[in-house]
């Protein structure tokens, strides 16, 4: 039952770095799932380990990483990786989980890493769209990097620390729970 749960959890946690970084993530899932072949052990896994799919996925990183520095390109890019992200996020899922759990919870594990994927692609999004109308784009390169290196750290921490990351989630919705809920109109903010 817990290594069921952490599974689920790696799942998700795969899913958020997919929203922010589909690539990024990626590359770093291709690259445990070759280091550590025990680790990932399923079809997909293996594909994704693959050399000929590693170049491709660091080519589609670099182009990310160089298209996430103009604010044109980069919102295109974005509304573009609007279906292609959460895609991403359930079949990182997928491969993260699929010969871990039952066929039925890989399912699970598919829905739950498309929908974090989405969610935090979302998030990303409105942010970069805030960061263009408020600075003129002059903060999204750097915005850029933190993203890219959230996702990398994402995705070592789902994979290798996946109760952390629920941990550090549930520490995330509380506080901005607690932020948006102190700036409603017509409460009084002490």
């Amino acid at each position: 039952m817990i290594e069921t749960i952490g599974t689920l959890l790696t799942a998700v946690g795969l899913g958020v770095g997919a929203g922010v970084n589909a690539w990024a993530t990626f590359l770093v899932f291709g690259l445990l799932s070759r280091l550590y072949p025990a680790m990932f052990s399923g079809t997909l896994a293996e594909f994704f380990s693959s050399t000929p799919v590693l170049v491709v996925v660091a080519v589609l990183y670099v182009i990310e990483f160089l298209a996430d520095k103009f604010p044109l390109i980069d919102h295109a890019w974005d509304a573009v990786h609007t279906f292609i992200r959460p895609l991403a996020g359930a079949l990182i899922g997928f491969a993260a989980s699929s010969n871990e759990v039952p066929p039925e919870l890989t399912v699970l594990a598919s829905v739950l890493g498309g929908g974090a994927a989405l969610g935090s692609h979302l998030t990303k999004s409105a942010i970069r769209a805030t960061s263009t109308a408020t600075t003129g784009g002059m903060a999204n390169p750097a915005i850029s990097i933190f993203e890219d290196v959230f996702a990398v750290l994402q995705a070592l921490l789902a994979v290798f620390l996946p109760y952390l990351f629920l941990a550090l989630a549930v520490i995330v919705i509380v506080g901005l729970a607690i932020w948006l809920g102190s700036g409603r109109p017509g409460r009084a903010v002490s």
